[in-house]
């Protein structure tokens, strides 16, 4: 029987997390649970970690867990109800306001041009801002443009609809081409890290990360605690594409994380980064993630579009490590489906595959990445129906999977926590 090789990555929220619902997931093929720590509380956290754990005790195979941190992500404030903007109105932000009571007004002596106060959590981007830049909402779906920014925090910037739309209460934020002073690791991430880092987790992803130094934060987070947590770095602002060398050095893994990224640069580009940031970290040999509306049309849908089954393709053939849930999963009407498509989809295509990208000739530990490349050579020449291979820390492991061989690789450890880091690299089972 084929064995499913690409990781599938799922998002836990409303929709899923119930223990129920979580066995059958994992029963259906997932391998890792993302938790979006931007949502929920801690104590919601702990209670969804102490649930995983229980179902992987139940199922006997490790699951892995990935914490998502908040990270410098604009958002709109709290308020009660959605607007629908209309094109030409009038939008004053509130920067620095929390909640506000968005008032609808009719300006007078203004040819009934309608007014929206809307509140936006950030009070720097107040200062950040310029006059005609593009702000966008809700992943690009509104365009407003600045009118009037005072250049100077916790003011009101004034805007102009370009783009009409609907948008509710703390929806996504998005400045293209400006570099919003926010932090990537800020006060709650680090809270979020130490709850983490106490609880466990497997895998942290760092948002928005733009430079090396975005990373620092969490890395000494980690090794204050002397804990050996891989960090994921999300690759979703343009700043990433030009340090991503850099950023490859020290993290241990990337997301090609489509929604802001496709926001921040023209979406026609997207593909084509894709598949470079893929190629690059494989070149690593560290594992890579390609995340948002891979599945998006189940979220109230019981079947995939084409185009996004042949999505899943693509990022396959490109060699992704992984393939990530969000909304399909967190607060979908079809989560089960979804996991049970994408498992259908990723095994369907992996069998008709030829070729396998290069091989990772810049990663670490070179001893190391000898040995796998050698045990590799040898199974493809004689065929061989599995490679075996014994990890203490999943270095090995990650090496011998990052050249792709054709059989399954089955990983022995000592680690119950290098089973679960294992959950995120193609083709590896580990016992």
């Amino acid at each position: 029987m084929f064995v499913r090789r690409t990781r599938i990555i799922g998002t836990i929220g409303p929709a899923s997390d119930n223990v129920e619902t979580l066995e059958a997931l994992i029963n259906a093929g997932l391998n890792v649970a993302r938790l979006n720590y931007s949502h929920g509380n801690l104590e919601q956290k702990t209670e969804l970690i102490e649930k995983l754990r229980l179902v992987e005790k139940n199922f006997g195979s490790p699951v892995g867990i990935l914490a998502d941190l908040p990270g410098p992500k604009l958002r709109l404030g709290t308020f009660t109800e959605q607007i629908q903007l209309k094109k030409d109105c009038i939008v004053n932000l509130y920067c620095g306001n929390e909640h506000l009571d968005s008032k609808v007004e009719v300006l007078e002596n203004s040819n009934d041009t309608i007014q929206y106060n809307i509140p936006v959590s950030y009070g720097g981007l107040s200062e950040d801002l310029t006059d005609n830049d593009a702000i966008l909402i809700a992943d690009g779906t509104v365009r407003l443009s600045v009118i009037n920014s005072p250049k100077q925090k916790n003011k009101i910037v004034t805007c102009k609809v370009i783009e009409p739309g609907l948008i509710s209460s703390r929806k996504g934020v998005n400045v293209p081409g400006t570099l919003v002073s926010l932090p990537s690791v800020g006060e709650k991430d680090l809270a979020s890290i130490e709850h983490a880092l106490n609880n466990n987790i497997d895998f942290i992803a760092v948002s928005y990360v733009r430079s090396a130094l975005d990373l620092k934060p969490a890395i000494d987070a980690i090794a204050k605690a002397k804990k050996f947590t891989p960090i994921i770095a999300k690759i979703e602002h343009p700043a990433a594409l030009e340090n991503l060398d850099e950023i490859l050095k020290v993290c241990n893994g990337i997301m090609v994380a489509r929604g802001d990224l496709g926001v921040e640069i023209p979406y026609e580009e997207v593909p084509l980064v894709q598949e470079k940031l893929i190629e690059k970290t494989l070149e690593r040999g560290l594992p890579v993630i390609v995340a948002t509306q891979v599945l998006e049309s189940m979220t109230h849908s019981p079947v995939p579009t084409r185009a996004e089954v042949t999505d899943i393709a693509n990022a396959i053939r490109q060699g992704t490590s992984a393939l990530m849930l969000s909304g399909e999963t967190a607060s979908g009407e079809y989560p089960l489906e979804a996991v049970q498509t994408m498992n259908r989809v990723c095994a369907h295509v992996e069998q008709g595959l030829e070729a396998m990208p290069s091989p990772p000739a810049l990663s670490q530990y070179r001893a190391t990445r000898a040995v796998a490349h050698a045990g590799v050579a040898l199974s493809k020449e004689e065929n061989v129906a599995r490679l075996l291979v014994a990890s203490q820390n999943g270095n090995a492991a990650r090496l011998v999977s990052a050249y792709r061989p054709k059989c399954p690789i089955t990983v022995f450890t000592n680690k119950i926590e290098t089973m679960r880091k294992n959950t995120i690299l193609w083709g590896v089972e580990t016992i």
